[in-house]
């Protein structure tokens, strides 16, 4: 078969119709790496419009596409791309930037782990016209980050940047061409440094890829502070508050969070950590989480297992205590949803999709009490989605939120003060 547009549409067509044999799903893997991802996707954009109705039904059955705007916005996108201009790598941004939004991440409560620039487009999933997607890790090329390097001095790493950041005593700091933020041990005779700590932030919309000195691989996701000893340690150790996909080397190495530590080797797990909780899920390997105020572990040593250290309310009082619990067969593909290009969610509960799109997308949300307790959200979500779509899966749930200054709500008595304001604003207008 050529190597044309024709035959690789046609590949396409049968794949969407689950009519590809075995030696054509080989041949359309072989065929996809001759294109780029946009121009890939373009080809399946054409193919779904040529199919019309004749896709599989999924659990939406009447759902179609519109796919005339999603090509418009990718030509918007790709004409926006080329007018980029490369900014300076290194500049210095005092403290008081920096970030004060890691004091407010949003309380989880759940007691499953949270479910989790500008082709925008959100699918149903259950429809298998989901198979066209390229649903890898979001590349590790694209990480970007912020570097606390000195006392007031902050370091934004650029997507583009490759090569020595910046050395910090023995330490020090460089990005590898797959976007790898290294960390290293350099012996010699450096200035020595104002900062007991490297801290590493990433913003909302950025994820960050990190390897330590003892060959640990850290994925931060958007809104996520760590916090590296500059002095050398007999462990390996990191404090995070955020979210974090973790593959530890053959050594020993920890993390600790608000509530406690996890200790793990040659692992690999998902950890969340907020200040009322931190919680693990847990791929291959063996853990341990330990809670400082009860002064006693838990051990993970099953694929699937979750480790959860929350505080709780009993009903006898006010006071929360702390708790610490093992579940067993969580799916971690699910944890672990947030490295994904595309992020599957099929009937997760509204408030883990909502917790999920908050840390990603950066908004707030005014009051997570009003955020239904009885609603499930199936959708397929492109990390380069925006706030917009992210907005229209919500109400698509059957869920009223209002918007106001970045703040998200989805309280009733919102809608009346909303309308309120309008009406003082035309009046004084």
């Amino acid at each position: 078969m050529g190597h044309t547009d024709i035959n690789i549409k046609e590949l396409i067509k049968k794949q969407l119709l689950e009519q590809l044999t075995v030696e054509e799903e080989k041949l359309l893997e072989r065929e996809k790496i001759r294109y780029t991802e946009d121009e890939y996707e373009l080809m399946v954009i054409e193919v779904l419009r040529e199919l019309g109705g004749q896709l599989p039904k999924g659990i939406l059955q009447d759902w179609q596409p519109d796919v005339d705007a999603i090509i418009e916005k990718a030509k918007a996108l790709k004409a926006e791309k080329e007018k980029v201009v490369k900014v300076q790598k290194e500049e210095k941004i005092y403290l008081a930037v920096a970030v004060a939004a890691l004091l407010f991440f949003g309380l989880a409560t759940l007691i499953y782990f949270a479910l989790r620039q500008e082709v925008t487009y959100v699918l149903p999933a259950g429809n298998n016209s989901l198979h066209f997607a390229n649903d890898g890790d979001i590349p590790s090329e694209e990480s970007s980050c912020m570097l606390l390097v000195g006392k007031s001095t902050w370091i934004k790493v650029y997507p583009d940047h490759v090569g020595r950041i910046k050395q910090i005593g023995d330490l020090l700091i460089s990005r590898t061409k797959e976007g790898v933020l290294k960390i290293e041990r350099r012996a010699g005779n450096h200035e020595a440094p104002t900062i007991a700590n490297l801290e590493i932030h990433t913003e909302a919309r950025q994820q960050c890829v990190l390897e330590t000195e003892d060959g640990t691989r850290i994925r931060m996701n958007a809104q996520t502070w760590v916090r590296y000893p500059i002095q050398k340690r007999d462990t390996s150790y990191i404090d995070l508050i955020g979210e974090a996909y973790v593959v530890t080397s053959e050594k020993t190495f920890i993390v600790g969070t608000v509530k406690g530590k996890v200790t793990a080797t040659a692992s690999d797990f998902v950890i969340k950590a907020v200040k009322e909780s931190t919680k693990i899920v847990l791929n291959n390997g063996k853990l341990d989480l330990y809670a400082y105020s009860l002064k006693k572990s838990k051990t993970m040593y099953c694929p699937g297992d979750l480790g959860v250290l929350v505080a709780t309310k009993s009903a006898k009082s006010n006071v929360p205590k702390d708790t610490l619990f093992r579940m067993e067969n969580m799916d971690f593909e699910i944890a672990k949803m947030w490295t994904r290009k595309v992020r599957i969610y099929k009937n997760i509960p509204l408030r883990a999709f909502v917790e999920e799109m908050s840390r990603w997308e950066g908004f707030t949300i005014k009051r997570w009490d009003c955020v239904p307790k009885n609603k499930l959200v199936t959708a397929s979500v492109h990390y380069r989605s925006d706030k917009q779509e992210v907005y229209s899966t919500i109400r698509d749930a059957g869920v009223l939120l209002y918007e106001e200054r970045g703040m998200l709500s989805f309280c009733p008595e919102d809608k009346k003060n909303k309308i309120a304001m309008t009406e003082r604003r035309k009046y004084h207008e």
